[in-house]
């Protein structure tokens, strides 16, 4: 195996990490949600604060690394603007990723921090609310970035 197939097959494991994490805390908040049980809620918070944290930063990592070394491997370089499929995955995922480290994660804690101070009070606080429209939000615009990117890798011409 060469180089360029040792990061091709960093960048798949890393995306599958990302995406992993991105999708299943979305099924798992709303199902959360819709218990109505305020621990549940707070338990799912706290693991998906430590599932960002720990293996979707490590496949947001390895994403991006590996995405830059299969650049440079491919001949094309970093940020040229041909072939434009690879500008496009290389600016998008580096938003996702940037918004992800800068935004995500850093909200994802403060998010389970106020699910479990709701979760003792017995009532949602206004802290909670916001921090978890602002997770929904952040999540849904990066869960559609990672979707894009991965349509543009898949359907690239050959």
């Amino acid at each position: 195996m060469d180089m360029r197939g040792v990061m091709l097959f960093l960048h798949l494991i890393g995306l599958a990490l990302w995406f992993g994490v991105t999708f299943s805390l979305a099924i798992l908040g709303v199902r959360a949600n819709k218990t109505g049980d305020r621990n549940v809620i707070a338990f799912i918070y706290r693991a998906g604060h430590r599932l960002l944290r720990g293996p979707g930063l490590i496949g947001m990592l390895l994403t991006t690394i590996s995405g830059f070394g299969l650049a440079g491997l491919g001949g094309y370089g970093v940020f040229r603007l041909t072939p434009h499929w690879q500008f496009q995955m290389q600016v998008l995922g580096l938003i996702a990723f940037a918004l992800a480290v800068a935004v995500q994660i850093p909200n994802s804690g403060r998010l389970a921090r106020a699910a479990e101070a709701s979760a003792n009070a017995g009532e949602a606080s206004a802290s909670f609310v916001k921090f978890r429209k602002t997770n929904a939000i952040v999540a849904s615009i990066n869960g559609a970035l990672i979707l894009i990117v991965t349509l543009l890798g898949a359907i690239r011409p050959m």
